[in-house]
């Protein structure tokens, strides 16, 4: 079994770290385990639980940047190529290969030559897809088929006047939040110390160089001082929040982006779509279900905007139809709505855009030594950035720089389910509440809301392993169906 995640703020304060990682979404935790692999002395603080902002809502696909070939950045699309190989050599038990089908119209750019031509070149860029892989998750090459083949094969594309579609296949997260935690894992098996509900408050000063962070405990409210050589602030859409009044916010502009979970059972293969307004989205299977995204706010949001305004669902919804006019979605097909905030591109006299890279600041430039920040939109490619992140804070430290070994480390899996995994997860993962376990640790509430009789079950595996009395079990019980 993977090295348990024991949480005890008092470890965090005693010694000087060579890095302290604020944020525990994915790139915080890829940092985490990275630069712990390589033998730096990490902490790692997160304001809520692993993996629970907008880490959780995307649309659980890992893919290989063929997208970028269209407008032939082809350092991009490699790197996604090489990091949608790692992850399904490090965590073949999270992914599993996926059909993605795309109709195709009359169209100089989106038309079957044009499809055809992008092929031939991911064939070139993607020549070493499986090199590594097991073969139950070898990725074949993309196709062009004609209207009837398209058609006959894929349903959904009956209702569309098409001249045909195009094939390829990536990766589907089936285990999406298990394999979030596996970095967690990985970075404590490497001796780091770390500890969700744990919020900083302030960066601490050595002059002008970073040398920590105050933290308050979110469960009972007492006050730890942190120090570090270094600092990676992986904070996301709050980046700016410890960063302003050290006069270093750098002003990230923001996009709420959304994916929904419905009730109806999805298709064989994730299918590709376009709204009236241009918008490209997906119906992509999931645990047997129809997950559609992702949708963007129109407009620029506030920091941690996690609520979703009403006629922003509408205005999905109906994009939804416009883009898969067979499936007639409503708001009674809503099991779950994934919402996150993300990095947006601005553009004169346009619309914010979704902005697909990440973004990395070195705050040198402010006069701060020893601080960098990250925050950016793509799952897939997190543990590349990670790895010129920890890069970069070897040479800030001023050591010998040792190689990276996170693309070929398996993760750690756990290969347990049911009552032994919820039980496991709250003796060996850190779990502080009941939405931790059946949200983030098992797969229980990851199409909706459990039913009475299955929260009630988890309550009882939980909240006997961590001694909670009945009327606990009630408030976490309302706490996980708050949620929905």
């Amino acid at each position: 079994m993977p090295h348990p995640l024991h949480r005890n703020l008092h470890d965090l304060t005693t010694r000087t770290f060579d890095l302290l990682v604020i944020g525990g979404g994915i790139y915080g935790l890829t940092v985490a385990a990275d630069a712990a692999q390589r033998g730096l002395s990490v902490a790692l603080v997160e304001c809520a639980d692993f993996g629970s902002g907008t880490s959780f809502n995307h649309l659980r696909t890992i893919h290989g940047g063929l997208r970028y070939l269209q407008t032939l950045d082809l350092p991009r699309a490699r790197e996604s190529v090489r990091e949608r190989r790692a992850l399904a050599r490090i965590a073949p038990w999270a992914v599993q290969p996926l059909p993605f089908v795309l109709p195709l119209y009359r169209s100089l750019t989106k038309g079957k030559t044009a499809m055809r031509c992008g092929f031939a070149l991911d064939r070139l860029v993607a020549h070493d897809r499986n090199d590594g892989v097991p073969a139950t998750h070898a990725l074949p090459g993309g196709r062009v088929l004609g209207r009837a083949a398209a058609q006959t094969a894929y349903p959904d594309l009956r209702a569309l006047d098409i001249t045909g579609a195009a094939v390829w296949y990536d990766y589907v997260t089936v285990e999406a939040d298990r394999l979030t935690l596996a970095w967690a894992l990985a970075a404590a098996a490497h001796g780091a110390v770390m500890a969700n509900y744990a919020e900083a408050t302030s960066l601490r000063l050595d002059g002008r160089r970073i040398s920590g962070a105050t933290v308050v405990d979110q469960i009972d409210g007492r006050e730890h001082h942190l120090t570090a050589h270094t600092v990676v602030n992986a904070t996301g859409g709050g980046i700016d929040r410890l960063l302003k009044p050290l006069g270093a916010a750098v002003a990230l502009p923001l996009l709420q982006a959304v994916n929904l979970v419905t009730t109806r059972p999805g298709p064989a293969a994730a299918i590709g779509g376009r709204s009236l307004s241009g918008r490209n989205l997906f119906l992509v299977p999931w645990r047997g279900r129809a997950l559609f995204g992702t949708w963007e706010s129109p407009s620029i949001c506030t920091p941690g905007d996690l609520t979703i305004a009403p006629a922003h669902l509408d205005a999905f919804i109906a994009e939804l139809n416009q883009a898969f006019p067979a499936w007639h979605l409503t708001r009674d097909d809503v099991a779950l709505v994934h919402r996150g905030t993300v990095p947006a591109k601005l553009r004169d006299g346009q619309p914010p855009t979704l902005d697909g890279g990440e973004r990395v600041y070195d705050h040198q430039n402010a006069g701060l030594t020893g601080l960098v920040s990250v925050a950016g939109t793509k799952y897939t490619t997190a543990r590349a950035v990670a790895e010129r992140i920890v890069n970069r804070l070897f040479d800030w430290l001023e050591r010998p720089r040792v190689a990276c070994a996170t693309a070929t480390t398996p993760l750690p899996h756990v290969p347990l389910d049911g009552d032994a995994l919820l039980r496991h997860a709250a003796t060996a993962e850190m779990v502080c509440t009941l939405a931790d376990a059946v949200i983030r640790r098992t797969t229980l509430g990851a199409l909706g809301c459990p039913d009475a009789p299955a929260l009630d079950a988890a309550a009882v595996v939980v909240g006997d392993a961590l001694g909670w009395d009945a009327e606990r079990r009630r408030k976490e019980i309302a706490g996980v169906r708050s949620l929905y």
